[in-house]
């Protein structure tokens, strides 16, 4: 049972249909499938999820609460908005503001204030268990610049959720076993939308009995996966032999041009100077023609390691790769890279792209900067006295992600860390992520 099967088990929602409707509320139950996916893949220690479930407030009133995490250190309740744009406002402001740079800006309640009146009603159910307050904006195309005066309230992007539990669940004390967390399941399932409990060999299974088949369908795969890798890893070092042995006929050529003009240049074959001269050049465009093709069949395979990504290794680290599908062959791919030096700096530039190679040896190309992500020369620069690190905008590949291998980002210029940032290397590359 996929991701998609076990969400709309527990909400009723075909994520499929909406995606095709997408309209604004088929927009926010993609944003809260997305969270979804994002927790069961995650999160760790005892845990288990419901959505959508309507909580009383009094005898005749209830709200809607978009997820809760039930996990060993207490309730985690999300308040999920599948937003564009970038968010302003307060966590104590009634209203926030989703600004946009060419369109009119919106308005809209601030949902930390919506997801307070879901935590009262749960604290009525469970007044004894600690209750944290979570809002995700779940777009990549969403910058929050919310001003915060509640440190317990966590407000932040999808791309973000690792980190930020990770950190919650450290600073809070492990108070509940697996048989109180399915005790509070059950009391909470009262109120969610799951119709039916999910029968796996005729026995009632638990939330993680549900994701378990396409957990191990996605472990087979990376196996496969391996299998393919040593494949192409056999190909490169044949594909290099076979450059070694044209770089050699290429020169043997050379010189024999060069041998050919020199006796030329004393007379000795004058006479039959035209006729080879124009063997030669048919010769030689047939052979240039025949190594443009073989070098086309095995397009960048060499590319995993060069100069240009060694030069950078001794002073620039990538961490915090997330490459995380977000629908049928389209990846969603971030990254943070860090200098470690204190000589030098690199930077981004107009020209930066990323360079995606998948498990069939196929090469893609895809622009860091243009129409979604316009460039910024000093927002794109890292280095000691400027920042240490700088998380790359999400990127998203059409692929999918069990076929990509390798990713690189091309186009880094090195810069000396002085008064005028002088440049000392230009289109070096970084290596992001190897399967």
């Amino acid at each position: 049972m996929d991701a998609r099967e076990v969400y709309k088990q527990l909400t009723s929602v075909d994520i499929n249909k909406q995606m095709q409707i997408w309209d604004e509320r088929g927009k926010g139950y993609y944003g809260e499938y997305l969270l979804f996916c994002e927790l069961y893949k995650s999160v760790p220690g005892c845990a288990k999820i419901l959505m959508n479930l309507n909580l009383p407030v009094s005898e005749s009133s209830s709200t809607e609460v978009d997820l809760i995490l039930i996990h060993e250190t207490g309730l985690y309740v999300f308040e999920i908005k599948h937003f564009k744009g970038t968010i302003y406002g307060k966590d104590t402001d009634p209203i926030w503001t989703q600004y946009f740079r060419t369109v009119k800006n919106n308005t809209f309640k601030n949902p930390v204030l919506q997801n307070s009146y879901h935590i009262d009603a749960l604290k009525k159910l469970f007044p004894e268990i600690p209750i944290h307050s979570c809002i995700v904006f779940t777009n990549s195309d969403c910058d929050i610049r919310v001003k915060q005066s509640n440190t317990n309230i966590s407000i932040c992007r999808l791309i973000d959720i690792p980190q930020v539990l990770g950190h919650r669940f450290k600073s809070n004390e492990n108070l509940y076993t697996m048989e109180t967390i399915d005790t509070i399941f059950q009391k909470l399932s009262a109120f969610s939308q799951m119709k039916a409990p999910v029968i796996i060999d005729e026995k009632e299974q638990d939330f993680f009995a549900w994701v378990e088949p396409a957990i191990r369908k996605l472990e087979e795969g990376k196996a496969e996966l391996e299998n393919e890798k040593n494949l192409l890893k056999s190909t490169s070092a044949k594909l290099k032999k076979a450059r070694v042995v044209g770089i050699v006929s290429n020169i043997l050529i050379a010189i024999l041009c060069i041998a050919l003009s020199f006796f030329i240049s004393f007379g000795i074959i004058k006479n039959a100077k035209d006729e080879f001269d124009t063997e030669l050049n048919e010769s030689k465009a047939a052979f240039q023609t025949e190594l443009n093709q073989f070098k086309q069949n095995f397009l960048h395979v060499d590319e995993i390691d060069n100069d240009s990504i060694r030069q950078l290794n001794s002073f620039v680290d990538v961490s915090n790769v997330r490459l995380s599908p977000v629908a049928d062959s389209i990846v969603s791919f971030s990254a943070r890279i860090s200098v470690t030096t204190d000589v030098y700096g690199i930077a981004l530039t107009e020209n930066s792209k990323y360079i995606v190679m998948t498990s069939s040896g196929k090469v893609y190309e895809y622009n860091v900067f243009g129409d979604h992500l316009k460039y910024n020369q000093y927002n794109n620069r890292l280095g000691k006295g400027i920042r240490s690190y700088g998380d790359l905008n999400p990127a998203q590949f059409f692929l999918n992600a069990n076929d990509i291998t390798y990713i690189k980002l091309t186009g880094i210029d090195v810069f000396k860390l002085n008064a005028i940032n002088t440049v000392v290397k230009s289109n070096l590359e970084i290596e992001l992520y190897s399967k």
